[in-house]
């Protein structure tokens, strides 16, 4: 068994480098249809940095509850964050640097890979961080190395994000 994580101070994970809200959501989708067999969504959050005092409002009436601290939400749903991306896609296209007032997470836990056609299980997660530092953040898990590099290989050539060999670590049995 081997774990695919960075370091903690590489808290962010895979940078992705001002990706667009809009291509970054089409690869994340891209890799999900690719590179995974089963996946659920566990959770989402929002912060904006409203200066203006009307975007919180406008995200407010869209996700159909009220911030915390005027600028957060926690717990959003599936259909609520793929909402807030929605809108903070257009807002990126009508505003140049938008992008810089959100910070949206979605996390999904992985069930099974895609693996040559194969279908096989693992116990990993992966986070997608739209907005004012578009990253992907990165638990894997895979039974041999050949899975890490066939998954990385789907995220290489998406073109979403290089996965680095350094960080695949064998896991070590726990002693009884």
């Amino acid at each position: 068994m081997y774990r695919y994580q960075p370091p903690k101070s590489s808290v962010w994970g895979h940078l992705l480098r001002k990706m667009p809200a809009e291509r970054a959501k089409a690869r994340f989708q891209e890799f999900l249809a690719t590179a995974v067999a089963e996946h659920k969504f566990s959770s989402a959050s929002l912060s904006i940095q409203d200066v203006s005092g009307q975007v919180v409002p406008r995200y407010e009436r869209l996700i159909g509850m009220p911030a915390q601290n005027n600028c957060f939400f926690a717990r959003l749903t599936l259909e609520q964050s793929d909402r807030c991306i929605d809108e903070l896609i257009k807002d990126e296209a009508s505003a140049p640097g938008a992008a810089g007032h959100f910070a949206l997470a979605q996390m999904f836990q992985i069930t099974k890979w895609r693996v040559e056609g194969q279908e096989v299980p693992t116990s990993s997660s992966v986070t997608i961080h739209y907005g004012q530092l578009p990253c992907i953040s990165t638990f894997f898990q895979f039974e041999t190395v050949e899975q890490f590099h066939s998954v990385r290989r789907v995220l290489e050539d998406i073109g979403l994000c290089k996965l680095n060999e350094k960080h695949l670590k064998p896991v070590r049995p726990k002693k009884k």
